[in-house]
């Protein structure tokens, strides 16, 4: 999903209704992930970055008697969600700073614990916060090897007037940086601290529409801590060079449509 986490207004704040333009292919994970996850009878489920509710109506299908929370940052996802005919409940909070009223029989994290750095710290943390034999189910897009995101980082460090970096180094450095952890090392730090344990990766190549849909469906989540961090100015250059990047290397296919391979990262684990 995106930078739920980040409390900061401004222009690269959230666009729910972006956000919806891809709904059925954001929702196909959670589907995969939620196939998976064998709770009986859950009485507690907080949806974690639920943004606007893609997973939670998910969520409520399946278990329609638990009590269901979710949990955003973004007070303008959250009034999306609050629309949709689901017996749920709906906090903003900052996902960092966040923990449970009462214990959870299922935290479910879909395309949001990759925006927070720390991994090693947080996946104990939230796996305290379960009752015995409570699970914590997450799925993670893993984009930092992909050509779109090298091409992001090459538009920061170029992009600038004859070639130089745009934004600060911090800035550059930080969306270098590789928050999410190899699947060995996941199963390192989690199996000794839950009783079953699974952890597996994929890579969908998913097949989208319109006239720049690499960066619509990235406009909305990796790229606002990039336009979060740029000048307005550097903003409009940075666009201008990344889009011509992003369609040199994702050309529309015959049929007007463009590929688009992405790959995820899913857990789950129970206590």
């Amino acid at each position: 999903m995106s930078t739920k986490l980040q409390t900061r207004k401004g222009p690269a704040d959230w666009d729910a209704t972006a956000y919806q333009q891809f709904s059925r292919l954001r929702q196909r994970p959670v589907i995969e992930l939620l196939e998976r996850v064998d709770v009986e009878n859950p009485k507690r489920i907080y949806d974690l970055g639920c943004g606007t509710g893609i997973a939670t109506q998910v969520l409520a299908k399946r278990w329609p008697r638990a009590h269901l929370m979710g949990i955003d940052s973004s007070e303008q996802m959250l009034q999306e969600a609050r629309c949709l005919p689901i017996n749920a409940q709906w906090k903003q909070c900052d996902l960092q700073n966040w923990q449970p009223e009462q214990p959870a029989d299922l935290l479910f994290a879909a395309a949001v614990l990759h925006f927070i750095d720390g991994h090693e710290q947080l996946l104990p943390r939230l796996l305290g916060y379960l009752n015995p034999g409570g699970c914590l189910a997450a799925h993670m897009p893993d984009w930092r090897d992909s050509v779109w995101y090298r091409l992001m980082l090459d538009t920061l460090n170029d992009g600038g007037s004859n070639g130089k970096p745009l934004g600060c180094a911090q800035l550059r450095e930080t969306m270098a940086a590789r928050p999410l952890l190899s699947l060995e090392n996941y199963h390192r730090l989690l199996s000794p601290i839950t009783r079953t344990l699974d952890i597996w990766e994929t890579e969908q190549l998913q097949v989208v529409d319109g006239k720049s849909p690499i960066y619509d469906w990235i406009k909305v989540s990796a790229l606002r801590a990039v336009m979060q961090g740029l000048k307005d100015e550097e903003q409009a250059r940075f666009i201008y060079h990344f889009m011509m990047r992003v369609h040199a290397h994702y050309p529309h296919e015959s049929d007007g449509r463009t590929l688009f391979p992405f790959k995820r990262i899913f857990i789950i684990a129970t206590v």
